[in-house]
């Protein structure tokens, strides 16, 4: 009898370990979810403020990134200073302090951002509006695991898992925004959801404290079960962390948090620059960051960390090929997939690491501290100290030079295993020296060679196989996989004179622009050679101007929409006396002013403004219309100041790199646009997009808005290429309060249905098609 009860107790006690075990899996689950929930959410919410822009999500990953560590050492200080239920107190006291701030909105005094300052603004911003809230769940993923630890469970001795578990909600709550969250519920309908999601934590976090009241016996037997498991499990611990962690250890669990850190920042900012500033592309890189934290500090990994050693240096030298071989054409398919893969690999092995020197449970609370401090460093050089040290996107070379320095040292290369058969060689700075020399002439040769006959070609293929077989040499020898990064991701780019045909390249919040010039070549006839200066921001043109001339060019030249619109001004002898326009550029659309006409442009960076003014740089501004207004700030945001009916025509060109403004696309700001129009005024829009085809997306939103529309679609043919080589392919949509003003001015041009077809027509949508609003957006939508 006695044995038999003993068995029932064990049977029970075995149950309730399992019940707690899968609460807390819940309870982590559920905190993470709402972190990472909010984080693209409150951004989205904030973004119109600022423009926007793409170091919008940059910023505020830095605030998120500090409030976590606040939350860590918050946690530990908790752990260290209390017992478990004065913890348990505190920490539901301060959730129902969290309360008071929800649901989540913008607070009073924050509608108008600072110009001086952007970055610091609007982390002041998030302090206030999401900051007790975002602390106290921070907080629960090394609290809760610390809480674990007194459970009794037969796992107790090593609650790491449970961090591979939250993770897992966080990637839930990261995937299920942009594809269902986003698409399903507005901005407001999501805050309030997601309050209620917050008082669901806060009932699960005591519960969790309800069921941690172990019996003594159950937690000695526990220990010795993970006594025996932990010597059963020695062999597979990677690298083994001493019994109290010394300033080595915490340094090198920081420098392993920074390099991923900074580089998921990196990555993010290249893609929301070229693409769009939007939830969807803000948290698929972070997804794959999450998941090298899943995949590291699983029980057992799915990719084991060995594999990943022998492979991440591969993964460098993948990205300095592609940069240096790679067309124009397919650098941007690159740089979202293979810069993402190679991301995740070399994040996977960063982890790895990071996850092999963890300290043994006790020590839990500081591994995160040192892990998290490691992550703000990295957030603060790319989104803080990045864009005023470097006037182009440096950091990203740094960090990879930074990775080579860090890889194995072990040499796995075919050439080195053949070489170890023979003798060991020693390494020197005077061979590495010569390697980077033979890589510096062996791409020059296979760059400049040329590919216009057989022997050239062959010449170049031979060198580039040369180049990237030496490469391979860098693999397991740190040291000189870091100057074949350098080598190929600066030097030759330099010694090349790319940067000779730069005149102007400045750095801001909003982005690198530049100024280069460039010949016509090839494509334009052979006497009519034009040599011109181009506005860049990202791989988008912003504007071109031909030396010597002030006609407009790239998406605003005649036979584009907007000149055709001119044109038609002129034609109808129809009378302009104001005109506004969002987004400078380079200034190309003032060359269409006529006498006695006032134009305002409304521009969000002062950089710009400093650009199109400079006669060095382009001559629209000085020698048509010097005088002309320019409003800094985001163009909602100051054209709520100017009274309505105030403009003839208004023009919307803002787009910043491929990137969407959204905020400047939706019913408010269609029904913003249609306000500052006079009654018979027009509004034109400059829909272009590699990515997303917005016709019916403008269309729907238009329509709620009250405005008819018309769209002019130019496809510029091989046959102008010779003489008009400097004029892009342009989509430019007209709208009016009626369809009269329409008809007068741009009526519809026959038998053009087809999009490729020049002429006027009428914008096609469906009626399902949902009109974008600032509370709600449907990006995947516009997708082409």
């Amino acid at each position: 009898m006695q044995s038999t009860r003993n068995d029932i107790e064990i049977t029970t006690n075995a149950t309730n370990s399992v019940t707690v075990r899968y609460l807390f899996i819940l309870t982590l689950c559920t905190s993470a979810f709402l972190l990472f929930l909010i984080q693209p959410m409150f951004t989205k919410l904030v973004l119109p403020l600022l423009g926007g822009a793409p170091a919008v999500w940059n910023t505020a990953m830095i605030f998120f990134q500090t409030m976590l560590l606040a939350g860590y050492l918050y946690a530990h200080f908790l752990s260290a200073t209390f017992e478990l239920k004065k913890q348990l107190i505190i920490h539901l006291a301060l959730m129902i302090a969290a309360l008071l701030f929800l649901p989540i909105s913008i607070p009073s005094g924050y509608e108008l951002p600072s110009e001086e300052w952007p970055s610091l603004w609007l982390l002041s911003l998030f302090s206030l509006a999401i900051g007790l809230p975002f602390f106290i769940i921070s907080a629960n993923a090394p609290l809760l695991q610390d809480w674990f630890r007194s459970s009794g469970d037969t796992e107790a001795h090593d609650p790491y898992f449970l961090y591979a578990a939250s993770n897992v909600g966080s990637i839930t709550a990261l995937v299920a925004y942009p594809l269902f969250i986003e698409i399903q519920f507005g901005l407001k309908t999501q805050t309030w959801l997601w309050s209620f999601g917050f008082i669901v934590l806060l009932f699960l976090i005591f519960t969790c404290g309800i069921a941690l009241r172990p019996n003594r016996k159950n937690i000695e037997a526990a220990t010795q079960e993970n006594n025996k498991r932990q010597k059963d499990q020695q062999d597979e611990q990677l690298v083994p962390t001493p019994t109290s962690p010394d300033f080595k250890y915490y340094a090198k669990w920081i420098v392993l948090a920074f390099v991923p850190s900074a580089l998921l920042l990196s990555v993010t900012n290249k893609i929301t620059t070229d693409l769009l500033s939007t939830p969807l592309l803000w948290v698929f890189p972070l997804i794959l960051y999450l998941l090298t934290f899943v995949i590291v500090f699983s029980r057992r990994p799915i990719i084991p960390h060995r594999f990943i050693e022998k492979f991440a240096p591969y993964c460098l030298i993948l990205i300095v090929f592609f940069n240096t071989s790679v067309t124009h054409a397919n650098t941007l398919l690159f740089f979202t997939f293979g810069n993402l893969f190679c991301f995740f690999v070399l994040a996977l092995y960063f982890h790895g690491l990071l996850a092999s020197k963890r300290p043994p449970a006790k020590h839990l609370t500081n591994f995160y501290i040192a892990m998290s401090f490691g992550g703000v460093l990295g957030g603060i050089f790319i989104g803080l100290i990045a864009p005023i040290t470097f006037s182009d996107i440096y950091e990203y070379i740094i960090l990879l030079v930074i990775a080579a320095l860090l890889m194995p040292t072990k040499a796995t290369t075919l050439v080195a295993i053949i070489k170890s058969r023979i003798g060991p060689k020693a390494q020197s700075y005077r061979a590495d020296i010569i390697f980077s020399l033979c890589l510096i002439g062996l791409l020059l040769i296979a760059l400049q060679v040329g590919t216009e006959t057989i022997s050239t070609k062959l010449i170049s293929i031979v060198a580039l196989t040369m180049f990237f077989l030496l490469m391979l040499e860098g693999v397991g020898r740190p040291l000189r996989l870091a100057l074949i990064v350098t080598t190929g991701l600066f030097i030759v780019p330099y010694i090349l004179g790319s940067h000779k045909d730069v005149l102007f390249q400045e750095r801001s919040f909003f982005g690198v622009y530049a100024v280069k010039e460039m010949s016509s070549g090839k494509a334009a006839a052979p006497s009519s050679n034009k040599i011109a200066h181009v506005a860049k921001h990202g791989t988008t043109i912003h504007g071109i101007q031909v030396l010597g001339s002030l006609e407009p060019q790239s998406y605003y030249h005649q036979e584009s929409g907007l000149g055709k619109l001119f044109e038609s001004y002129e034609a109808k002898d129809k009378k302009i006396r104001s005109v506004g326009a969002i987004g400078l550029g380079a200034g190309t659309a003032i060359c269409y002013r006529q006498a006695e006409q006032n134009w305002t442009f409304f521009e969000i960076d002062p950089l710009i403004e400093t650009m199109a003014r400079d006669p060095k740089l382009f001559t629209y501004m000085q020698e048509c219309a010097d005088q002309a207004e320019i409003i800094i700030g985001d163009a909602r945001l100051s054209l709520q100041n100017i009274p309505d009916g105030t403009y003839d025509l208004l023009i919307a060109d803002a787009f910043s790199s491929d990137a969407i403004p959204l905020h400047l696309m939706t019913k408010e700001a269609f029904d913003l646009y249609k306000n500052k129009v006079k009654e018979n005024g027009i509004v034109v829009l400059h829909i272009s997009n590699r990515y997303f085809d917005l016709e019916h997306i403008v269309a729907a939103t238009a329509k709620a808005s009250g405005l008819t529309s018309r769209m002019y679609h130019y496809t510029r043919q091989e046959s102008d290429i010779a003489e008009h080589p400097f004029r892009y392919s342009a989509t430019w949509v007209a709208l009016a309060q009626n369809t009269k003003i329409l008809d007068d001015l741009i009526p519809i041009t026959n038998n053009t249905v087809d999009k490729e077809i020049s002429g006027w027509r009428e914008l096609s949508f469906e009626e399902t098609d949902s009109p974008w609003t600032d509370d709600y957006s449907n990006v995947l939508s516009a997708l082409k």
